[in-house]
C-alpha cells in the first residue's frame, strides 16, 4: 500500500533504475518552487506552475514526487540548507541564539517558511542536521533529551511566530515613526491613569522603542534562560 506521507520523498531514491533518464531533477523542480514561493507565495505554487517554469509537462512531475505535500517538504528541507552548522565553542546559550538568529533571517528571506515551521517539521537530511546541531549545543544541558528536543521546537516555533509578526507589518508602513510615538503616548497615559499597576512597574525605566534585532534577542534569551539554560554575562 502506498503511503501519503510526504516524508515518504525521503525513502524514494530520486530516479528509479528503470526507463528513461529523466530530463529535470528533484532539485531543479524544488528551486522553482522555492522562487515561485518566494516571488509571489505559498499559495502560487502548484504543480502546474512549478511543470510550466521549467518547461515540462504537469504530469510528468508526478515522475519525481507524488504529491505537492511532498513539494512543500523539499521545499522546507531545502532551504533548511542555508544555516550554518559549523561546530560552535560558545555556551549553550549562544549557539542556540545563533541558531535562532540564522532561522529568522531565513524566514526573511523566503516569507512562506514561518508559517509552515508551526505546522509541519521537515525530517529531510538538513532538517535533521540543523537538530543535530542544536542538539549539540545542548549536549552539556543537564536536562532529559525529550526537554531538549522541546527547547528546540520551541525556539523555532518562537522564531517563526515573531517573525510572521514582523511581515505582517505592511512594507510602507510608518510605524517606526510617528505611529510609535502615538502608541507610546497612548500608553504612557494609560499606565499614568493608575489602572494598570502591574503594567507600570514592568514598562518602568523603558523609554525608546527596541529595535526588532534587540527585541527578538530580548525574546529568544528570556526563553531560553527559562528552559534552564545557565545565563550568559552580556545577554541578560
Amino acid at each position: 500500500m502506498t503511503s501519503n506521507d510526504p516524508i515518504d520523498v525521503w525513502r524514494r531514491p530520486e530516479r528509479s533504475g528503470v526507463g528513461p533518464k529523466p530530463k529535470h531533477s528533484r532539485a531543479e523542480i524544488v528551486a522553482a518552487a522555492i522562487d515561485i514561493a518566494d516571488r509571489d507565495g505559498m499559495a502560487a505554487v502548484s504543480i502546474r506552475r512549478v511543470a510550466s517554469d521549467i518547461g515540462a509537462g504537469a504530469a510528468s512531475l508526478y515522475r519525481y514526487l507524488r504529491s505537492h505535500d511532498e513539494l512543500v517538504e523539499l521545499m522546507v528541507d531545502t532551504v533548511g540548507g542555508e544555516y550554518d552548522l559549523r561546530p560552535a565553542e560558545e555556551p549553550p546559550r549562544i549557539q542556540l541564539l545563533d541558531l535562532a538568529r540564522q532561522g529568522r533571517a531565513i524566514m526573511h528571506r523566503h516569507p512562506w517558511l514561518a508559517p509552515l515551521l508551526l505546522t509541519r517539521h521537515s525530517v529531510g537530511p538538513n532538517s535533521l542536521g540543523y537538530l543535530e546541531r542544536a542538539l549539540s549545543a545542548l549536549e552539556s544541558a543537564d536536562m532529559p533529551g525529550s526537554s531538549k528536543l522541546q527547547t528546540v521546537a520551541m525556539m523555532t516555533a518562537i522564531t517563526s511566530a515573531f517573525v510572521q509578526n514582523e511581515l505582517a507589518r505592511p512594507a510602507d508602513s510608518r510605524e517606526g515613526d510617528s505611529g510609535a510615538t502615538e502608541r507610546l503616548q497612548y500608553l504612557s497615559g494609560a499606565v499614568q491613569s493608575g489602572k494598570y499597576p502591574l503594567l507600570a512597574g514592568a514598562l518602568a525605566g523603558r523609554h525608546e522603542p527596541e529595535s526588532p534585532d534587540d527585541t527578538f534577542t530580548a525574546i529568544i534569551v528570556n526563553y531560553l534562560v527559562g528552559a534552564g539554560l545557565p545565563a550568559i554575562a552580556g545577554f541578560d
